[in-house]
């Protein structure tokens, strides 16, 4: 009877003391940047760095299209035995005036190759939507002529945006769409000096518009212990009954439906994810 009694208290003090955030700090995760020239570069990856304390491993080519950085893909980032990979390409597959040119049918299937063999491998994907592009300054450097019944350079790369956001639906996987994050300011253009690469503040927005989503990797994993389970749907069902309080990225992963607010949706989501009835956003 006592050791009967014993479990039950045992049992009554996890659920009333539930750990609000268990990951442990000493376990970073491996993160590769796999990407072109804007990747190559080191910028936006330095904002990530130091807002998790984490090191990024530069995966970045300067003129790599998605076709030309298949070749190293495996050995980038499966053979590295990556946690989380950036897979920032898309501007060079989008220059139909040259030879890394990519067809927007084999962008797609590209990425998607990149996905699955990450899936495979167990590695979380954050698929980055290529930055637009400035038309003047690009055509400095290429033939006009291809571009025209795009509307222009921009033109193109934006059906290749809208690819990329249509293969992260299809997928499942968390996107930053870092191209709508440059259109919505006030005037695009300043941003791209040469009207590809980013100046200072641009690669501060393209940081920005990743952290905005990089906390949703472990979307559900609201304790941060490495799974969505009881804990973490009690957790929502406390946040949304006001009787804990969550932080700011906790909130993040708690908003599984990603409505902007913590309700009985997100609890009923995250205890059928642990019941494998639903595959929550990114898994």
């Amino acid at each position: 009877m006592k050791k009967v009694l014993f479990a039950i208290i045992s049992l009554l003090l996890v659920f009333c003391n539930l750990p609000l955030f268990a990951l442990s700090e000493t376990e970073k995760p491996k993160v590769v940047a796999f990407g072109d020239s804007i990747t190559a570069a080191d910028k936006w990856q330095k904002y990530i760095e130091q807002e998790y304390g984490i090191d990024i491993i530069n995966a970045g080519v300067g003129g790599d299209s998605t076709r030309t950085a298949m070749a190293r893909f495996r050995q980038e980032v499966i053979y590295r035995s990556a946690d989380i990979v950036f897979i920032s390409l898309g501007t060079n597959d989008a220059a139909i005036d040259m030879e890394k040119h990519t067809p927007l049918e084999d962008y797609k299937e590209n990425l998607r190759y990149f996905i699955d063999e990450c899936k495979k491998a167990g590695v979380k994907v954050i698929l980055n939507i290529p930055t637009p592009i400035v038309d003047e300054p690009y055509l400095t450097r290429h033939d006009p002529e291809p571009f025209l019944e795009y509307g222009g350079p921009n033109g193109l790369l934006s059906l290749y945006a809208e690819a990329a956001r249509e293969v992260a639906v299809e997928k499942n996987v968390i996107y930053a769409d870092i191209n709508a994050a440059f259109l919505a300011t006030d005037d695009y253009t300043k941003y791209f000096p040469d009207g590809v690469h980013p100046n200072d503040a641009g690669y501060k927005l393209y940081a920005d518009c990743v952290l905005a989503v990089y906390e949703r990797l472990w979307i559900g994993d609201v304790n941060g212990d490495g799974s969505v389970n009881q804990y973490d749907y009690i957790l929502v069902k406390r946040e949304y009954f006001d009787t804990v309080a969550l932080d700011e990225r906790q909130m993040v992963r708690a908003d599984v439906n990603c409505d902007g607010e913590i309700d009985q949706y997100d609890y009923i989501l995250v205890k059928r994810a642990y019941f494998g009835t639903v595959t929550l956003l990114g898994n």
